[in-house]
């Protein structure tokens, strides 16, 4: 029968096995090094500064709308009444890497759920990405949330707004501690309710107490451990992993936390060079990164690459008022230029019918080149799991291996993955095609579920899912794999619901953010 064999590691990770029966299997492998990172940006650009925050005055309106006592409300967002329509809004020019944030938490999800089918179609490459690429999908948040958090930092920079520069820096390192942790705090708040009520069995067993005030005391102590920004992240490599013991998922978020706050230091380290100067010194970082194998440090800064290429390449994203600032995006609109002119040529050369095959646009080299790196980015992310990463496995993984760094030891899988995660954002970002599925309505409302979806994903799967649902199946439909689907299904919908109840309390955490700076911080004359 398919179930969900619950152990730990070694080393203390909560670990979700499963064993193929008919070609299916339920597999929830929480192996550090291969787990996604939830949503961790706020979803969205805009980073408040003290003069554009204050209390409302319908303060409590604000921060209990999303509980009305409306019956809708109990319903997920998007299927009520205006729902949809709220997410076909498009927010900004990038709001299409919200909704690749939250495919890639569900990734997650099939990843630690499904172990690889057994037909060998769903072995081929690219098809076998959501059983295999947990490791890749940690690489791609890290992406996202550096191009994310450093896309309004950068657009100031290139304006020149030194004092909206300052402020924006100083909100956004006063606020994402609070957004990281009091969100992981409510996630494992809960897990240890669920815990100590019996709920949640495998490896959260060891960790139920006689009595509720132990069992809150015990959480407590564990969240203020695990809560530690000094912390040595480096075990998310090693043996002897960060994390809450918990929900053993969140071992992210202290490396989110590391990499915000590098983003940040390098926006302010930066501001003041010339765009070129910017972006050699962000390749000399990735280099160096790349040696000293903290793969995580690359994708952040990647990310940030991306968000200055991005501004470079569409220079009316900076929304520019002022004439002034023309010169500072004169390499920017030359290129615009140059492609403007190249596409009046060719369609002048072809009215004159001479016979000459026209030089392809710079815009169809562009897409040819967002297909080639999203090709090479989907196979790498379908890199096999450690600790063989293919070594002796299919062409051409035992070649691509030796190619990892000798010295990268526990760490080399996160050398392809990282690689993987760069090519893969990047030709999304360069082709508005590759863009309009993530621009759906479903696909926002995807990803502003995805930090939930990430965060909830464990605790139902080990009470709901374990507990009833695969019992059900196992008695009154057997172990088949068509018998596998309708519980695969029934949970799947259970957890887009809690993942939006999830959401819902995540934005007050945002909003009380948001009110605490107010209160903190006073506006400069």
């Amino acid at each position: 029968m398919s179930r969900i064999v619950s152990e730990m590691e070694e080393q203390g990770i909560p670990l979700l096995n499963g064993s193929d029966h008919n070609g299916t299997s339920s597999k929830t492998s929480f192996e550090a090094e291969q787990r996604g990172i939830p949503d961790t940006t706020n979803g969205g650009y805009e980073h408040a500064t003290p003069q554009s925050i204050s209390l409302p005055s319908q303060s409590k309106k604000t921060w209990l709308s999303s509980w009305s006592i409306d019956p809708w409300a109990v319903v997920p967002r998007y299927v009520q009444p205006g729902g949809r329509k709220k997410y076909e809004q498009r927010r900004s020019p990038t709001s299409y890497l919200d909704a690749l944030r939250g495919y890639a938490a569900v990734f997650v999800y099939i990843y630690h759920f499904w172990d690889l089918p057994e037909p060998s179609f769903f072995h081929w490459p690219l098809i076998r990405v959501p059983w295999v690429g947990g490791a890749g999908m940690v690489a791609v948040f890290f992406v996202i949330s550096g191009y994310v958090l450093s896309y309004r930092l950068v657009k100031l920079i290139r304006m020149q707004e030194s004092a909206r520069l300052l402020d924006s820096l100083a909100s956004s390192i006063f606020r994402r501690y609070l957004r990281l942790y009091l969100s992981t705090a409510f996630a494992t708040h809960l897990s240890a309710w669920c815990i100590y009520f019996g709920w949640l069995l495998g490896p959260f067993t060891d960790l139920r107490l006689s009595s509720l005030p132990a069992q809150l005391w015990a959480w407590f102590q564990d969240t203020i451990a695990t809560s530690n920004p000094f912390a040595n992240i480096e075990g998310w490599i090693h043996d002897g992993v960060f994390f809450p013991h918990y929900l053993g998922q969140m071992w992210t978020i202290p490396v989110e936390y590391r990499g915000s706050i590098i983003i940040f230091v390098f926006c302010a380290a930066a501001c003041k060079m010339t765009t070129r100067c910017r972006m050699v010194f962000a390749w000399i970082i990735i280099a160096l990164s790349y040696y000293w194998r903290v793969a995580y440090v690359v994708e952040f800064v990647f990310g940030t690459f991306l968000a200055e290429l991005s501004l470079v390449l569409h220079p009316e994203r900076h929304g520019l008022q002022n004439p002034s600032l023309a010169p500072a995006f004169a390499s920017a609109n030359t290129n615009a230029t140059t492609a403007t002119n190249d596409t009046i040529n060719e369609k002048h050369n072809q009215r004159n019918g001479s016979g000459e095959i026209p030089p392809p646009s710079p815009r169809a080299l562009t897409r040819v080149t967002s297909y080639l790196l999203l090709a090479i980015g989907l196979f790498l992310l379908g890199q096999p799991d450690p600790p063989a990463l293919g070594s002796t496995g299919p062409w051409p993984w035992q070649y691509l291996y030796r190619v990892i760094p000798s010295w990268y030891g526990d760490a080399a899988y996160t050398f392809w993955p990282s690689i993987a995660a760069c090519c893969s954002v990047l030709a999304i970002d360069l082709n508005p095609t590759l863009q309009r599925p993530f621009e759906w309505s479903f696909s926002q409302y995807i990803g502003d579920l995805s930090f939930g979806m990430y965060a909830m994903h464990v605790i139902l799967l080990y009470s709901v899912y374990q507990q009833t649902i695969l019992v059900w199946q196992v008695t009154y439909l057997g172990d088949s794999t068509l018998a596998f689907l309708p519980g695969a299904l029934a949970i799947t919908l259970l957890l887009i619901w809690v993942a939006d109840y999830f959401a819902r309390v995540d934005k007050i955490i945002v909003h009380f953010g948001r009110w605490l700076q107010a209160k903190s911080f006073v506006k400069w004359e």
